[in-house]
């Protein structure tokens, strides 16, 4: 692998613990219980799955964030250090929970999250940047899970986005859901955080709820003059979307069983980011990081990432795309 594509790579967001609790049909009325398949823990959050999906096609990552010195961040910890992560970036707090989330995974892959901030609710732009030489060292910075993060939301970290481009840095953004209810604040305080970001990253029903409309066009119409740069819509079974301010670009998917759709919005996003390092056109970035996230929601059992040859070979079956032949 050249230079270029094993570069580091900066992650600044949400890294917990998920526990996986499968398989839920539907859930049970108060005082009553029910039994289900399984419950696993795994390494996880927006940046966990970002990270992990970066070792697989040889990327290495500072993860900066906060985790608590409890068995949940000691899990953590060892965790990375069994696969390989380095854990320099990652702030222990005293005293602080590390955050949990609960994911309810149905029979058909969808999920239901429940989640607790712990540390993360003290994770701000100061300690943020006591991991600055990692974050300077890297020529992307991966923002993420910001509406998670009640201290690094868009209103606190426009000017640290700002600051970023203007060191020649290239910003993503994937703040995840908003659990506080999509207000006026964090509509307005993303709208200018964008002016800020290369590349941002949402799936389209948190487009559809930032822009408060209730078509995908409609939602279009309102983001794309808002972007500085590009955006690219997740959009599930049926593929993503790449828009800049003239062009709108979209790729149809792949059609895989769904097993456990967790994280493949943020396996995606490294997908995407991958394929932007190799200088492919928007069409073949789309395809790469589709790919890559219909591998990894269809596997049973453990999870494994894909390598950059197992992405490629599954691309070169299902797609029939001279592109791919390598």
């Amino acid at each position: 692998m050249n230079s270029k594509l094993s570069r580091p790579l900066a992650i600044v967001g949400n890294l917990n613990v998920d526990l996986w609790v499968r398989t839920v049909s539907r859930f049970p009325r108060w005082d009553e219980e029910l039994v289900v398949d399984s419950a696993q823990m795994v390494l996880a959050g927006t940046a966990g799955y970002i990270m992990l999906a970066a070792k697989g096609l040889g990327i290495p990552t500072f993860t900066i964030s906060t985790i608590g010195n409890d068995a949940f961040g000691r899990f953590l910890l060892e965790e990375m250090k069994n696969r390989g992560l380095s854990c320099e970036g990652v702030i222990v707090m005293e005293g602080e929970e590390t955050s949990l989330g609960i994911i309810f995974v149905g029979d058909k892959g969808q999920r239901g999250i429940l989640s607790t901030l712990g540390a993360h609710s003290k994770m701000d732009l100061t300690l943020v940047r006591s991991r600055e030489s990692l974050i300077y060292s890297c020529e992307e910075i991966f923002l993420c899970g910001n509406y998670l993060l009640p201290l690094m939301s868009p209103s606190h970290i426009q000017d640290f986005a700002k600051e970023l481009q203007e060191r020649g840095q290239i910003v993503f953004f994937d703040p995840s859901w908003d659990p506080s209810g999509w207000t006026d604040i964090t509509r307005k305080s993303t709208y200018s955080l964008l002016q800020h970001v290369d590349v941002y990253l949402p799936n389209q029903e948190e487009l559809l709820h930032l822009t408060a409309k209730n078509s995908l066009d409609e939602a279009l119409q309102e983001i794309r003059p808002r972007i500085a740069g590009e955006a690219v819509i997740k959009m599930g079974e049926r593929g993503a979307l790449y828009i800049n301010k003239s062009e709108e670009i979209y790729f149809e998917g792949f059609r895989v069983e769904a097993v456990n759709t967790v994280g493949a919005g943020d396996v995606f996003d490294l997908g995407y980011l991958y394929a932007r390092r190799c200088g492919w056109p928007p069409y073949h970035r789309l395809q790469f990081a589709c790919a890559l996230a219909a591998m990894v929601i269809s596997q049973h059992g453990d999870r494994q990432y894909p390598k950059l040859s197992e992405v490629i070979n599954f691309l070169q079956k299902k797609t029939h795309d001279n592109f791919w032949d390598f």
